[in-house]
């Protein structure tokens, strides 16, 4: 199953909100705190489904991340906890990673499977949709292209 991240900040704490039933169901669902305000979680769902589970439960004023955690991450400075909880919910692997690659061959590989723009094509302006001409009407005229002004000698 997919991990995911969720990272929240409460805004509506001004307002007395309650989030008894925000924090009892990051602990119903199994989810693991790893900073004061971020959890890992693994579910069989998709970030977006996760995220309006947990939406649901907050002010409309608060904010919430769900990120997908992937097989190569980097965390520092947490208790051994975090570690025992990853180990026991793998991450998925990153689609085309590779195990031992290092960042720099990981960038110039996804650099050089990109599609080559033509740089001159991508510099026009993308050419507008014209209306439906309807039936019987008669095509109207474009307006004359203006000619630049010429540069005076000095």
């Amino acid at each position: 199953m997919p991990i995911f991240t969720i990272t929240y900040e409460l805004r509506g704490q001004a307002k007395r909100f309650d989030y008894n039933a925000f924090a009892q169901e990051l602990r119903k669902q199994k989810c693991f705190q790893i900073q004061g305000t971020t959890w890992l979680g693994s579910f069989a769902n998709n970030a977006t489904q996760v995220h309006h589970h947990f939406k649901a439960l907050l002010d409309k004023s608060d904010s919430l991340m769900v990120a997908e955690l992937f097989q190569h991450f980097c965390y520092t400075g947490g208790s051994t906890g975090v570690t025992r909880w990853l180990e026991a919910n793998k991450p998925a692997p990153l689609p085309g990673a590779k195990p031992d690659e290092t960042l720099e061959a990981g960038l110039a590989r996804a650099k050089a499977q990109q599609p080559i723009v033509d740089a001159a094509a991508a510099a026009k302006p993308a050419a507008k949709a014209k209306a439906p001409v309807k039936a019987g009407a008669k095509a109207a005229k474009a307006a004359p292209a203006k000619k630049p002004a010429a540069k005076k000698a000095k």
